[in-house]
């Protein structure tokens, strides 16, 4: 094929990709995080007051904004279930970060729940594709347990931590040592004996996940596959950007070499990041998954409140070529409590410049 052809072509291809950006806006709404408290129903019905909660669970973070869930509010009852067509197949193909997505938002809404004096007793539905779990809630008159992770849901804001640090270490305002920094809270949040959280600041760990991360850079965005995929998401707005820069956006994930920046990126952010967090499990089940997910949200709501900035890292167990030497990082860690699948990695470290917030569907789009 000639030269005149293969430009012709692309810009046949880029111009179908930029044109329904200019016409079209995606469904994304910012408005969602203006939820306010006093707007709760105190004195509608059981089923609005549940449908309330619910402007809380969906503001929770997903795989790239996907938002894959959906929720039924009946009989004093919510159920919490799996949208399979927003499941990543080439970025998530067993389903675990579309597990831990749903734990996000789960958690967010027992927080709510507890917040407006609800108790709540949740039943995981074990062998289901979408439905997931079920969350009964009876009314309490006790107090909040956890009044700081509710404000957070609403507050929180995606940080860019790396270049702040670098700041700040000039000046010597960042705590350098694990003394320095109290993370009981954090490490003894978990409850739960099955789903554990392991905080790290050993060199040896940390430079091994590095070469994961950067091994998996390298086979994720050299995938047409997961380059399509990423690129379809950051088209309809998921990322933040709408409409025609949506889709220029688009256009640089599809047509031009990720992999130099990618990991120019992941590297600064992991050598400059205070701590590495692994959140593991006993099991390796869809449930065991969105427990994880629960865990996670609850230490992503806790770091903010204490002015500590949360990143994901998860591309080495996204990559089938990095993700079973993940699970051997942590060693007798992770052995010693039987807790060996790694479910979720992040970075933790000071709070860095507040960025956009990321749009949310509208709440009816979710209810069915």
């Amino acid at each position: 094929m000639s030269a005149a052809k293969v430009l012709l072509i692309s810009l046949f291809l880029i111009a179908g990709m930029l044109l329904p950006g200019i016409v079209w806006q995606p469904k994304g709404s910012f408005e969602v995080w203006n939820i306010m408290e006093n707007d709760f129903p105190r004195n509608g019905s059981s089923e609005e007051k549940m449908t309330f909660l619910l402007n809380y669970a969906i503001l929770a973070p997903s795989i790239y904004n996907t938002q894959p869930w959906r929720f039924n509010v009946s009989d004093g009852s919510i159920m919490v279930m799996a949208d399979e067509s927003r499941w990543l197949e080439a970025a998530d193909g067993n389903k675990r970060e579309m597990h831990i997505s749903i734990g996000n938002a789960l958690e967010n809404l027992i927080i709510a729940a507890d917040h407006f004096g609800y108790n709540h007793t949740i039943s995981y539905v074990p062998g289901e594709e979408s439905i997931i779990a079920r969350v009964s809630l009876q009314p309490n008159a006790q107090a909040p347990m956890d009044p700081q992770l509710f404000s957070a849901i609403t507050s929180l804001e995606k940080s860019s931590p790396s270049k702040t640090n670098e700041v700040l270490r000039e000046q010597d305002s960042v705590p350098q040592t694990a003394n320095q920094i109290d993370l009981a809270n954090i490490e003894s949040i978990s409850t739960d004996q099955d789903i554990r959280v392991f905080l790290i600041d050993d060199p040896d760990i940390r430079s091994r996940f590095l070469n994961l991360t950067l091994n998996a850079d390298q086979v994720l965005y050299s995938d047409i596959e997961f380059k399509s995929e990423l690129g379809h998401w950051i088209s309809r707005g998921a990322m933040g950007p709408t409409g025609v820069q949506a889709k220029i956006d688009q256009i640089k994930v599809a047509f031009l070499d990720s992999v130099p920046g990618q990991i120019e990126k992941d590297s600064e952010i992991i050598n400059s990041s205070l701590y590495l967090g692994f959140i593991t499990s006993q099991m390796n089940d869809p449930e065991s998954q969105v427990r994880a997910g629960q865990l996670f949200e609850r230490i992503r709501l806790l770091s903010s409140s204490a002015n500590l900035s949360l990143q994901p890292m998860n591309q080495a167990l996204q990559a089938v070529e990095t993700e079973s030497e993940v699970n051997g990082l942590l060693g007798e860690k992770s052995e010693a409590l039987n807790s060996p699948f790694v479910q979720q990695i992040f970075c933790l470290d000071v709070v860095g410049p507040a960025n956009e917030l990321t749009p949310r569907r509208p709440l009816e789009e979710v209810l069915i």
